[in-house]
C-alpha cells in the first residue's frame, strides 16, 4: 500500500501553481515566445512516457503475458491518448493525432515558429539525442529540462522515472494548465486550438491521468521505504525543474 506522506511537495507545487509565467501570457507575442519553449517540454514528456512503457510493459514477440493487468491497462491507455487524441476539428470530421502535433498547430495557428523544434526532432531522429541537443540553438531553459529528463531516462531507475512522470508531470499538469487558463487574458476565439489543448489537459490529468499514476506509484513502491523515499526525492527534483524551466522562460519574455 501507497503509505508516503506527500505532504511535503506542497509548499513546491504551491510555488509551481503561482508561478508569475501565468501571468504573463496575455498577448500573441507573449505566447509565441511561451510556445517556442515549451514545445521541447511537450515533446521530452513522450521520450519520458515511452522509457516508462518500454521498462514496465516491453512489447515484442514472441509475446508474453503481464501478470499485472491494471499496469499494462493504464501505461498503454495514456501512450494512447497521447499519441492518438482526438484532434481539434472544429466541426469537421473527427480525427486522431497526438498531443505534440496539437501543440504544433496552436503554435502555427498563432504564427510561433516550429523551425526550431522540426529541426531538432528530425536530428534526434538521423543523428540521436546527443548529437541533436549539441547541435541545434535550442531555447536554453528547453535545453536545460530535456537535458534532466534524458539524464533521468538514461540513467534512473524505473520507480524514479514513475516519480517524475506521476507526480512531476502529470500531477501537476492541471494545476499549471487552469492557471493558463484563468490568468491569460486571451479570448478563446484568438487561440482556439491551444484553448483545446490545455482544456483536453487538464481533463485528462487531473480526471484520470493524475489518479492512475499515483495508483502506479502504489504498485511500485509495495511498501519499502527506501524506494518511497527515491520517489519523493526525484518528484521534488522534477517540480523544481519545471519551477526553474518557468524562471527562464518568464526571462526570456522580459
Amino acid at each position: 500500500m501507497f503509505t508516503m506522506n506527500l505532504d511535503s511537495l506542497t509548499p513546491l507545487k504551491e510555488k509551481l501553481a503561482n508561478h508569475r509565467i501565468f501571468e504573463r501570457i496575455n498577448s500573441i507575442e507573449e505566447l509565441k515566445v511561451f510556445m517556442e519553449h515549451h514545445i521541447f517540454a511537450v515533446w521530452d514528456f513522450m521520450s519520458l512516457l515511452k522509457k516508462l512503457q518500454k521498462d514496465l510493459v516491453p512489447s515484442g514477440s514472441p509475446w508474453v503475458p503481464n501478470p499485472n493487468g491494471n499496469l499494462v491497462r493504464f501505461i498503454n491507455e495514456i501512450v494512447m491518448e497521447e499519441e492518438s487524441d482526438q484532434a481539434y476539428n472544429n466541426g469537421a470530421e473527427i480525427s486522431y493525432t497526438s498531443h505534440y502535433q496539437i501543440y504544433l498547430d496552436a503554435m502555427t495557428e498563432v504564427g510561433a515558429s516550429t523551425e526550431t523544434i522540426l529541426r531538432f526532432v528530425e536530428m534526434v531522429k538521423s543523428e540521436g539525442i546527443n548529437s541533436a541537443m549539441q547541435k541545434i540553438n535550442l531555447p536554453e531553459p528547453s535545453r536545460l529540462v530535456m537535458s534532466h529528463t534524458f539524464k533521468l531516462i538514461n540513467e534512473g531507475k524505473s520507480h524514479e522515472i514513475a516519480a517524475s512522470f506521476a507526480i512531476g508531470r502529470e500531477s501537476i499538469v492541471p494545476l499549471m494548465f487552469k492557471r493558463i487558463l484563468d490568468q491569460s487574458k486571451l479570448e478563446d476565439d484568438q487561440v482556439p486550438v491551444f484553448r483545446y489543448y490545455l482544456v483536453r489537459h487538464a481533463e485528462l490529468d487531473g480526471d484520470h491521468h493524475g489518479p492512475m499514476a499515483h495508483k502506479l506509484l502504489e504498485n511500485m513502491s509495495e511498501g519499502d521505504p527506501e524506494i518511497q523515499q527515491e520517489i519523493i526525492e526525484q518528484a521534488i527534483k522534477s517540480i523544481e525543474q519545471r519551477i526553474f524551466f518557468w524562471d527562464g522562460v518568464l526571462d526570456a519574455l522580459s
